[in-house]
């Protein structure tokens, strides 16, 4: 949430405004996170949660356990909006393979992001949320002009424990 607040003051600083905003989410941390900072701060952006590898935690949906994070968020101060589920949006087109199940859409985007930006994604959260973002832009989902974000969420412990598959495959 707090991060989020950081970014619409960069993004105010800056003069730059974002339309849209990608990223993993999993847990629904993330994902209720910047909602909340989203209301509280004012930041205008679309948020894009692609959905990485599970339909439900600790037996509720994963729509079901943002809303109870949001829920919780609704006792802060400042926060005046009151979520319904049919609020939370994730985008579950690129997350069929499974949790862990690396392929060639997040090996590419891995390789390509690394290549030409030095920037490092891992295997199973960050790539797989570039792709997607990656597929929006490459298939033109959103208008053209469009400012895009992505927020990299870490992850890079992982790139490590996958070292051996992901060299076999590149």
């Amino acid at each position: 949430m707090n991060a989020a607040g950081e970014l619409k003051q960069q993004l105010d600083d800056s003069q730059i405004n974002i339309d849209y905003i990608f990223f993993a989410s999993s847990s629904g941390g993330t994902q209720a996170g910047l909602m909340l900072g989203k209301e509280l701060f004012g930041l205008k952006a679309e948020l894009i949660p692609i959905n990485i590898d599970k339909s439900e935690t600790e037996g509720l949906s994963l729509e079901q356990a943002i809303l109870n994070i949001l829920s919780d968020g609704n006792k802060l101060p400042g926060i005046q909006k009151v979520y319904q589920l049919e609020d939370i949006h994730l985008i579950k087109d690129y997350d069929k393979a499974g949790y862990g199940v690396i392929t060639e859409n997040e090996i590419s985007v891995i390789r390509e992001l690394a290549t030409t930006e030095g920037i490092l994604l891992d295997p199973v959260y960050t790539a797989r949320a570039f792709y997607g973002m990656h597929d929006y832009l490459v298939n033109k989902k959103l208008p053209a002009g469009s400012n895009v974000l992505f927020w990299h969420t870490g992850g890079l412990p992982a790139t490590f424990h996958y070292a051996a598959q992901l060299k076999s495959k590149m």
